[in-house]
C-alpha cells in the first residue's frame, strides 16, 4: 500500500490531470455505484462516510470531518482521508485527503466553468477566505485568462490572507481585496463562493445584465445558503447530482420554498460534459454539493 500525506498529494496531483479524471468520471457516471453518503450531525459538527466502486471494481472510501470551531484553533475545519482498494479489492492507496478534497471540488467547479463561464471573461471575484478559496481561484484559472481577482471577505484580514495566498499561486494575475460587494458582483465575469454562509451572501438584484457565471460549493445543508432565491431564479441553474442537490443544497431548496422548481434545472455535470446546450438565459449558475465518484477519480490518480 502506498501511503500520501497532504504534501504528496499536492506534488502528485496535476490540474490537467485532475480536470480530465473528473470529466471522464462524470462522461461515463453511470459505471459507478455510488450509495448515499453517510451523515453524522454531532451539534456543530458534521461527519460523512463517503463509499464508491467504478465499473473496473476500484473501490474508495471518504471519512469527512466538518468542525467549524477548528477555525479558532488554528486548525483546518475540514478534515479527511481516503482509502482506495485496486480491482482485486487490495489495499493500494492511503491518503490524507484534505488537499484532495480541495482540488476535487475546484476541480469541479472548474470543469463546469469550462462550459459555462463567459469565453472572454476577465474578472474573477472570490468570496470567501476559507481554506477552500484560493484553490478555487486556481482552477477557475485553469480554464479562462483572467486579468484580475477580485476577493471579498467579512474578515479583512483574513481576506489580504486569502489574496496573498492566490498571489503566490498565480503570479501572472493582479489579486485585489474589495470591500464593496454589490460592485464587485457587477464588475465580476465570474463569481465563486465557497463559505459557510446561513443566509445568502448574493444577492439577485445586484447582478448587472450581462454574462455571468456563478459558483456555489458551500451550503451542503438545506440551512445554508450563498445566493437568495432571486439569484436562482435569474440564472440558468446546473448542478453536479440531482439527488444529492434536492437533499442538501439549501440555496435552491429555499429557492423552491420562494417559488422556483428543481424542474427548472438546465442540466447535470453529466449532461453538461456529454451534450453540451448552449444555456438561454445570461447568468449561468453552477451548484455542487460534492460526489463520491470525484473522489475515487482522483485517489486513482496517486495509484498510477
Amino acid at each position: 500500500m502506498q501511503f500520501f500525506s497532504d504534501d504528496d498529494v499536492r506534488n502528485v496531483l496535476k490540474w490537467p490531470a485532475v480536470l480530465g479524471a473528473l470529466e471522464a468520471g462524470f462522461a461515463h457516471k453511470d459505471q459507478f455505484f455510488i450509495p448515499e453518503r453517510t451523515i453524522i450531525q454531532a451539534g456543530d459538527n458534521i461527519y460523512l462516510t463517503m463509499p464508491c466502486v467504478d465499473g473496473e471494481g476500484w473501490f474508495g472510501v471518504k471519512q469527512v470531518s466538518i468542525v467549524p470551531e477548528n477555525s479558532a484553533r488554528g486548525l483546518p475545519t475540514v478534515q479527511a482521508h481516503y482509502t482506495l482498494n485496486d480491482p482485486q479489492g487490495t489495499p493500494s492507496v492511503s491518503a490524507s485527503a484534505t488537499l484532495m478534497t480541495k482540488m476535487r471540488t475546484a476541480g469541479a467547479s472548474a470543469l463546469a466553468a469550462r462550459y459555462l463561464a463567459p469565453e472572454h471573461a476577465k474578472t474573477l471575484l472570490v468570496i470567501g477566505t476559507g481554506s477552500l478559496a484560493p484553490w478555487q481561484a486556481e482552477a477557475h484559472a485553469q480554464v479562462r485568462d483572467y486579468e484580475q481577482i477580485l476577493v471579498w471577505g467579512r474578515n479583512l484580514e483574513k481576506a489580504e490572507d486569502t489574496r496573498a495566498d492566490i498571489t503566490s499561486r498565480l503570479t501572472n494575475i493582479s489579486v485585489t481585496v474589495v470591500n464593496d460587494l454589490p460592485t464587485a458582483c457587477q464588475q465580476a465575469d465570474v463569481i465563486t463562493v465557497a463559505t459557510t454562509a446561513k443566509s445568502p451572501i448574493i444577492m439577485g438584484d445586484w447582478l448587472a445584465d450581462k454574462p455571468l457565471h456563478i459558483d456555489l460549493v458551500g451550503a451542503f445543508t438545506p440551512a445554508m445558503a450563498e445566493a437568495d432565491p432571486v439569484t436562482v431564479k435569474k440564472a440558468a441553474v446546473y448542478i453536479d447530482d440531482l439527488a444529492g442537490i434536492q437533499a442538501e443544497a439549501g440555496d435552491l431548496i429555499q429557492a423552491c420554498e420562494a417559488g422556483w422548481s428543481f424542474n427548472e434545472v438546465q442540466a447535470d455535470l453529466q449532461t453538461l460534459v456529454t451534450d453540451f446546450q448552449k444555456p438561454d438565459k445570461p447568468v449561468t449558475l453552477f451548484k455542487s454539493v460534492g460526489l463520491a465518484l470525484e473522489d475515487l477519480q482522483v485517489a486513482k490518480l496517486l495509484s498510477q
